[in-house]
């Protein structure tokens, strides 16, 4: 039987479907801004709610971190320890980056498989791009990754039309990676993978190529975004 979800709830496993994001985050006035997408349109009763009945159906994981840290200082699983986590940033004030406590939530594998049968994902067309590092050196390298050969080399190809001033086309180079780690919950048999150099090497760290409008690409991907 296809799964049922609340609106709330679907927003919620939706929104971390690539990423972990961090609970203090769902009640921030700017959040539509930091996500780019409609919010969740709960009060904060109901965002604790359904984050609790997530979290009890082991939908979702909840865990607290110092930032920057993948050290687990605390797994949260009632709706007292979420109405404080929802709160945290408050505690920040004078408080070093990496030693403030934050809460993130994810999918667990359970979480991401009913996600998978209401969404239904092509995860051979999903696309990863963006920067990583050379052979286990500093040197940064611009990448793209899919499992669909065709897809990948379509995606580049608008990259090389729509932008071409951020390709170094001798540095090209493609791969083949398995398995690969696609999202922190998802892990497919295999991909293809396109590296190359952005030709303002003293930019790369403060501005990153712009790659292609993912919004067709996305619309391919999934049915429900």
């Amino acid at each position: 039987m296809e799964p049922r979800f609340t609106r709330g709830e679907y927003w919620l496993l939706e929104t971390v479907v690539e990423n972990e994001w961090d609970i203090p985050v769902l009640i921030d006035s700017d959040l539509e801004l930091h996500l780019n997408k409609k919010g969740h349109g709960l009060t904060r009763e109901a965002l604790v709610e359904t984050l609790h009945r997530l979290l009890s159906s082991g939908l979702i994981y909840a865990e607290t971190r110092f930032m920057f840290s993948e050290e687990v200082l605390d797994f949260i699983s009632t709706a007292e320890q979420i109405e404080l986590a929802l709160d945290e940033s408050k505690a920040w004030n004078g408080v070093p980056e990496n030693e403030r406590k934050i809460t993130y939530y994810g999918l667990t594998q359970e979480g991401g498989a009913q996600w998978e049968a209401f969404a239904a994902p092509d995860w051979q067309r999903y696309i990863i791009a963006g920067f990583g590092f050379l052979d286990d050196t500093e040197d940064i390298i611009w990448e793209m990754i899919c499992a669909d050969k065709d897809w990948l080399e379509k995606y580049f190809e608008s990259q090389r039309y729509y932008e071409p001033e951020t390709i170094v086309l001798e540095s090209v180079a493609r791969d083949y990676i398995a398995p690969w780690q696609a999202t922190y919950w998802k892990q497919l048999d295999g991909a293809h993978r396109i590296r190359f150099r952005d030709p303002d090497e003293s930019k790369q760290e403060t501005s990153p190529p712009s790659f292609p409008d993912m919004g067709y690409f996305n619309r391919l991907w999934c049915a429900w975004r």
